[in-house]
């Protein structure tokens, strides 16, 4: 076990620094990897390895955090750093509440000119287990993605670049980790820069915050859990619909991220954030 520690310890000591924080989640993803192959000696179905292997990954991701912080920063309270234990639960559940109804605005804001061009067919089919799948897949993809963009890279970078260039660089990270099978140039650039602007825009209102992650968490789960619910179910989108207004599309369902509208009220809002507050660029918020 000592070995073990000072193996871990090397590793967080890298130099130059930017190589551990470049391999961490790989790594981390190869042992999730490696972790879940004897599953398959019980009959699990190899297409669902790949899931228990990331969620193996985040879990020892989430374990080893604190020591990465007290390693290489010298911070003992990891999680009031990150912004999960910045504020009293009321605040933090009122902060997740607010992100929640933002993305449900978002996406209204996204739908209503579809179905005034009747690109849109109501369904409104009801199915609790759709529900609940919705519930789970937003919390744990905001909660997660969160934990590590705006969360853990967004601190490791300031460390080491400063808050402009910290948000700058985990936004693009963001965007480029995010697997894309649209082949189509134009869809691609939407997506890539939606995913960017979202990217900065979160960062932002976690600067917003004084550093609490709820907001964003609640922003970004809200997107992924409403437009799973809403699509698998309550609308269908019909073959004409365009893509530059719904978002391209991926299995028949678009993501709205890469819409010109959530585009548009994006950069919107980065540019108003960064003007508001610019001098947060001058100092943590922590």
């Amino acid at each position: 076990m000592k070995n073990v520690i000072i193996i871990i310890k090397s590793f967080f000591l890298l130099k130059p620094r930017f190589l551990s924080t470049i391999f961490f989640i790989p790594i981390l993803y190869g042992f999730g990897w490696a972790l879940s192959q004897p599953l398959l000696l019980f009959n699990f179905e190899k297409e669902n390895l790949s899931l228990i292997g990331t969620i193996i990954t985040f879990l020892l991701f989430i374990f080893l955090l604190p020591y990465w912080f007290y390693i290489k920063q010298n911070k003992s309270s990891a999680w009031v750093l990150l912004g999960i234990n910045k504020d009293k639960f009321l605040k933090n559940f009122l902060n997740f509440f607010q992100g929640i109804l933002f993305a449900l605005v978002l996406i209204i804001l996204i739908l209503v000119p579809l179905f005034q061009k009747n690109y849109i067919s109501w369904i409104g089919e009801f199915s609790p287990s759709i529900l609940l799948n919705s519930i789970v897949l937003g919390l744990g993809v905001g909660f997660a993605e969160e934990i590590i963009f705006r969360g853990w890279l967004l601190e490791e970078l300031k460390f080491e670049y400063g808050t402009k260039i910290s948000i700058a660089l985990q936004a693009i990270v963001f965007s480029f980790v995010h697997n894309l099978s649209n082949e189509i140039f134009w869809n691609i650039l939407g997506l890539r820069l939606g995913f960017i602007l979202l990217g900065i825009f979160l960062s932002l209102v976690r600067i917003r915050d004084k550093g609490s992650l709820w907001n964003c968490i609640g922003i970004h789960g809200g997107l992924v859990g409403i437009w799973f619910f809403i699509n698998n179910g309550l609308i269908e989108f019909k073959e004409n619909t365009p893509s530059f207004l719904s978002g391209p599309f991926t299995q028949n369902i678009p993501n709205p991220i890469g819409s010109l509208i959530a585009i548009l009220i994006l950069l919107l809002l980065c540019i108003f954030y960064a003007i508001k507050f610019k001098e947060i660029f001058h100092r943590s918020f922590n």
